[in-house]
């Protein structure tokens, strides 16, 4: 088993109050979408290159993409409905908390992803924008591979 590096959990916990929400619907179940979403095996199908841990247990969890990881740390879970963490936002100082949410609606499940806690500086703001797209791009690829059974990372 390879080991990554990764930096650990910064001490400084979503200091400022810039946040951003993004969201997409997709045409299946609750279930199939919270597997999809929390079960390492699933993740690195469609997003990372590895993941170690699930995100449906509270506790650390290490997404990977390539040579770089992050350390995640879920903080709060209510199956089917809701995933916190925290994890060290790119670029400052400090941590950031990640919300999914789960939503039923006119058939189809809303997964959105809210992000808060940067600082109102240069920094916090490119760092910001850098995530959201990230963020943007996770629920593309999750879309994608559960309507249409594509895997980007295969």
């Amino acid at each position: 088993m390879k080991n990554y590096i990764f930096s650990e959990l910064k001490e400084k916990s979503c200091p400022g109050d810039i946040h951003f929400t993004t969201g997409v619907l997709i045409n299946s179940d609750i279930d199939t979408i919270w597997n999809t979403v929390c079960k390492a095996e699933n993740v690195k199908k469609y997003f990372t290159t590895d993941a170690r841990r699930d995100l449906d247990t509270e506790g650390e969890v290490l997404w990977i993409w390539g040579e770089e990881a992050a350390l995640i740390n879920v903080i709060h879970i209510v199956a089917g409905k809701k995933i916190i963490f925290e994890w060290n936002a790119m670029n400052v100082d400090y941590r950031t908390r990640v919300e999914f949410s789960f939503e039923e609606k006119n058939d189809k499940i809303k997964v959105k992803i809210k992000e808060t806690g940067w600082e109102m500086n240069k920094a916090g703001i490119k760092s910001a924008f850098a995530n959201c797209s990230g963020w943007t791009e996770f629920l593309n690829a999750l879309k994608v591979y559960i309507e249409n059974g594509i895997a980007f990372l295969k």
